[in-house]
């Protein structure tokens, strides 16, 4: 027994401990394959585990986005930045992504919001976030009209800004002057003005472009004038409207009275010279009158008066018994009144009757042309066309367009126009407004928590991208979509 527990003392070394180092082999091979399989959970993600940490930070992040009973339906959370163990173990997140496709920004409903948030953590009191970008999308149909102001409908511009249609109130035109330049031309006795341009917000535009603001033709009788004299020619200038006249009236001789003081009487005309045939004392005679212009008359002065066969002077005895039979007022005619600066030039007679030449320029005041319909209108005269000035308005609502880029200034979305279309012309903005009441042309953003500004906006086709950006920034529940809890 001695021998054989001896025996068993002197075993090889490597025989006596070769089940106990199996199993101590086996329990560290063990604990390597645990230990590795840990650091592969930390570094690799684990689908089931991924989709538990995934479903809590989603929900925490959701939770963030709204105040309680309030939660933004539809909320899209997206965790990136590699496997989600190790970032839960930190309780930092590389990168959130945030959409919210419906929720209220600014007083606009329906807003899209998206957020890009990286290096997240969540200590007391809200989110702390490293850095973030992000942008708010709202429809051009969900944009708010000032209250009191007419609706407006947006467009992206071709220029890649913003166009915004609206109606200007008659009252907002009040102060708008334009000038219109008009032709004149005659047509027989009526004085037309023939609209050749408009000037108006510093802009000079072809009448035929701007044709409901000029207006058509302006038509104006003027005076009659004796038969053979017309009017030649009409020109505005500074001081009025110079009308041109001339022409020969012609009376004819079988036009002239046939009763003059209780005796009939008949016209003959020779070498110049008017024969009144009647009868004096018992006798026939003629009384040969040279006609002569005075002032504002027409006077018959005789020159012969042959009775009895033979011509005598008027101071020849015989001439003057004759001339006392005649009432010599009724050798004088009154002719009538011919415009300021026209004048009766001359006078003659023959066989077709007593003419009288007549020529002038007239020149008539701005007073005498007729005002149109509206607004008072003031008539002047530019490079030899008519100028008619008015201030205000239509009376109409008035279509326009504004054309701007819009910006941001602080918390404020300025969307003011750098053109105005009126009529389908662009005017410089400045041009218009200073002449035309302005439109309410901005919209107050919601204040963003610090570290967090506005960075821009841009103009989509069917509406407007505000973009955000920031570091440091610390987000209360709520802040996201503008609420405050």
């Amino acid at each position: 027994m001695e021998t054989e527990s001896r025996a068993d003392n002197h075993r090889p070394l490597h025989l006596a401990r070769g089940p106990r180092f199996k199993w101590v082999a086996a329990a560290a091979t063990g604990g390597v394959l645990l230990l590795a399989a840990g650091m592969l959970a930390y570094a690799v993600p684990v689908p089931i585990l991924d989709d538990i940490i995934r479903d809590r930070i989603v929900k925490q992040v959701s939770s963030q986005v709204s105040c309680s009973g309030a939660a933004a339906a539809g909320t899209e959370v997206t965790v990136g930045g590699g496997p989600l163990v190790p970032q839960a173990l930190h309780k930092r997140l590389t990168e959130v992504k945030l959409i919210v496709p419906d929720a209220t920004l600014s007083g606009v409903p329906h807003a899209r919001f998206t957020a890009t948030m990286r290096d997240v953590t969540q200590p007391s009191g809200g989110t702390h976030v490293g850095s973030m970008d992000a942008a708010i999308t709202v429809n051009f149909g969900y944009l708010p009209t000032p209250a009191g102001t007419p609706k407006r409908t947006f467009h992206k511009a071709g220029d890649g800004g913003l166009s915004v249609d609206v109606t200007m109130p008659a009252a907002a035109a009040d102060n708008v002057q334009a000038k219109l330049f008009m032709k004149m031309r005659l047509r027989g006795e009526t004085a037309q003005s023939v609209p050749q341009r408009l000037e108006i917000f510093g802009k000079s535009l072809p009448a035929s472009q701007v044709g409901d603001l000029a207006g058509g033709v302006r038509s104006q009788q003027l005076p009659p004038l004796p038969d053979g004299v017309r009017y030649q020619s009409i020109t505005p200038r500074t001081d009025g409207v110079h009308i041109q006249i001339g022409g020969v009236s012609t009376t004819a001789l079988n036009t002239l009275p046939t009763d003059v003081g209780g005796r009939t009487v008949s016209y003959t005309a020779a070498n110049g010279l008017l024969g009144i045939n009647t009868t004096a004392i018992g006798v026939p005679l003629t009384i040969h009158t040279q006609p002569v212009l005075g002032p504002g008359t027409l006077t018959l002065v005789p020159k012969l008066v042959h009775i009895l066969g033979a011509d005598h002077k008027p101071d020849s005895t015989l001439g003057k018994l004759v001339l006392s039979q005649i009432n010599q007022d009724d050798l004088k005619q009154t002719l009538p009144t011919l415009p300021s600066g026209v004048t009766y030039r001359s006078v003659t007679v023959d066989p077709q009757g007593i003419k009288v030449v007549i020529s002038g320029v007239t020149t008539q005041p701005f007073t005498v042309l007729k005002q149109p319909p509206g607004n008072p209108t003031l008539f002047g005269a530019e490079g030899g066309l008519l100028t008619a000035t008015a201030t205000g308005g239509s009376g109409k609502d008035t279509p326009v367009v504004l054309y701007g880029k819009p910006v941001i200034k602080d918390s404020t979305l300025d969307i003011s126009p750098d053109q105005i279309e009126m009529f389908g012309v662009r005017f410089p903005a400045t041009n218009v407004l200073a002449q035309v009441a302005p439109q309410e042309t901005t919209y107050d953003l919601q204040k963003l928590p610090p570290g967090l500004t506005y960075a821009g906006v841009e103009v989509l086709p069917d509406g407007l991208r505000i973009r955000l950006t920031g570091e440091n920034v610390t987000l209360q529940k709520g802040a996201l979509t503008g609420a405050a809890c």
